[in-house]
């Protein structure tokens, strides 16, 4: 009975004290934002890899076919929109932000937005002019990333659960959490691509037939898309902190984030607006400033931090549920007796 009662008395899950815990767990071990320091001085010290050459000659045939279906106006205005933006991307993209991994990987201020800057010397640009290689490059470097991710997430995982680094322990788990972590990245990978192209389809055909609406369409692909993976989004956590494998996790992820809807979607938008927010700062300093390195050492502690807190709000919320359900069983064995 005593058990059972405690059981009852477990709160749920608490946005802001989660938060509170995993900044504090990350300023106790204060040398895990290395990780992302590290990341943001190889893509800023290391030569750019650009697929300048291959994007280029991308847009000259994509600008023919728009040529062709110039009558068109909603799909010409739409494909005119995206060979703007892929003229600025190919500018300022570099290959290695790929290192930079989702769903798991070492958070970078500079993987999306490289910086074409240094306080000195000129930045070097190898371009890279084969599809095959540079898509060659990308998987190794994501692969990379991701194993490097998996290593990372577990020692934070530690910090925020046990307030201390159990290095052997990551290291001797490492290689089971590395390949479900990119069993993980794949089923991402397959179901974007798995939603993305038969709505890409679709938008093709309503625009050849004349039919308004493509930016709407947009953003029903959009919600489509948020509205699938959200439920997995505690999925890497149930690997690195139950030692799961993928369904295991992926259910467990579903079930929390369906029992504590409102609390979950609370927190995850509390930490993309604390990350947006502080980016915002973080991109202050010149690109040419060496108090780019503040803004590197800044954003490492916030990201590490939000990254920590997430792993305590999981723990919460699988505790939470947890008791829920053993509640719930407990009711049911009493009814049936």
């Amino acid at each position: 009975m005593m058990t059972q009662q405690k059981k009852q008395t477990i709160p749920p899950p608490g946005v802001i004290s989660a938060i509170v815990a995993g900044f504090d767990a990350v300023t106790n071990h204060i040398a895990l934002i290395l990780f992302p320091i590290g990341l943001d001085l190889l893509l800023w010290l290391a030569p750019h890899l650009r697929v300048k050459n291959i994007i280029e000659a991308w847009l000259t045939f994509a600008s023919q076919s728009r040529g062709e279906i110039a009558s068109f106006t909603e799909m010409s205005e739409m494909m005119g929109g995206v060979e703007k933006m892929w003229l600025l991307s190919a500018e300022r993209f570099n290959l290695l932000g790929t290192l930079r991994s989702y769903p798991v990987g070492v958070p970078s201020l500079t993987a999306g937005s490289p910086l074409m800057a240094r306080p000195w010397g000129e930045i070097t640009f190898i371009d890279i002019s084969s599809v095959w290689i540079a898509l060659l490059m990308a998987g190794a470097f994501t692969v990379a990333g991701l194993i490097v991710g998996a290593f990372y997430f577990s020692l934070v995982s530690q910090v925020a659960l046990f307030d201390e680094i159990r290095l052997l322990k990551s290291l001797a788990d490492w290689p089971r959490a590395s390949l479900q972590v990119i069993l993980l990245a794949f089923m991402w990978l397959f179901l974007i691509l798995g939603i993305s192209i038969p709505v890409s389809c679709g938008m093709m055909l309503f625009a050849l037939a004349g039919i308004p609406g493509i930016s709407f369409a947009v953003v029903i692909f959009g919600s489509i898309l948020m509205w699938v993976a959200f439920p997995l989004l505690f999925a890497p956590h149930g690997i690195l902190t139950n030692r799961s494998s993928l369904w295991p996790a992926i259910r467990k992820s579903v079930q929390i984030i369906r029992m504590t809807l409102p609390s979950t979607a609370t927190f995850i938008v509390s930490l993309v607006f604390i990350n947006q927010i502080l980016d915002m700062l973080w991109i202050i300093p010149p690109e040419n400033s060496w108090l780019t390195l503040l803004g590197f050492t800044g954003h490492a502690f916030a990201t590490t931090g939000l990254l920590s807190a997430s792993f305590v709000y999981y723990q919460q919320a699988s505790q939470w549920v947890q008791s829920i359900l053993d509640h719930q069983s407990a009711q049911a064995t009493t009814v049936a007796g």
